[in-house]
Order: C-alpha cells, then sequence, then structure tokens
C-alpha cells in the first residue's frame, strides 16, 4: 500500500509539473489567446486579468527577446528600433491564423 501511494504521488507530482510547464508555454498561451504578438517586436497580454505568473512569462520572454534585439542591432550597427520593427514585421507575419496580433494598439485575431 505504501508503494502504491508513492508512486501515485510521483505520478500526480509529475503530472502537475508537466501541466505547469504546458501552462506556460508560448505556443499554448497564443493558442488559448492568453498571449500575441505585438506591433513592437515583443509579446503582450490579450487578457485582461493575467496570472502574475502570466504576468511574469511574458516579461521574460520580452526580456529575452530585447537582449537578442540588442545584440543582432550591434552586429548590424543599426539601431534596436530598427532591429524592433524587423522583427515585429516577420513576427506578425508568421503568426498563425486565430492567434492575436496588436496592430495599433487594438488586439485581433489574425
Amino acid at each position: 500500500m505504501n508503494l502504491l501511494r508513492k508512486s501515485l504521488l510521483t505520478l500526480l507530482a509529475t503530472f502537475l509539473v508537466a501541466a505547469q510547464a504546458m501552462a506556460l508555454d508560448i505556443g499554448n498561451l497564443k493558442d488559448q489567446g492568453v498571449v500575441g504578438e505585438m506591433s513592437t517586436g515583443y509579446v503582450g497580454i490579450v487578457i485582461s486579468n493575467p496570472s502574475t505568473e502570466i504576468r511574469s512569462f511574458v516579461q521574460d520572454i520580452n526580456n529575452k527577446r530585447r537582449a537578442i534585439y540588442a545584440q543582432e542591432a550591434r552586429k548590424a550597427n543599426i539601431t534596436l528600433a530598427e532591429v524592433e520593427a524587423i522583427a515585429a514585421k516577420r513576427n506578425l507575419e508568421k503568426t498563425q491564423r486565430g492567434h492575436y496580433i496588436n496592430m495599433n494598439g487594438s488586439w485581433r485575431k489574425k
């Protein structure tokens, strides 16, 4: 009985970790309509009352993008704003149909 209980607890813990990892996957969040691509080159939150976890996740993604954009700007000897504009165009073009995009401050499905 003790072994069965440990196995079930391990299975439950594994399931919860997998569910959390799945919930904080950018693709899944886009599929769920929680986040979308913005015309700034960054990800934005579509829903009105996001959890702290979602806000932190989006901020982390945007910080990583900003670091990559800055690195690319230095390499190409152009401004961060120019790289952001290029990335925004590419990201919006690559956004799947049915996912949200933000153009001119307004969310809409592509």
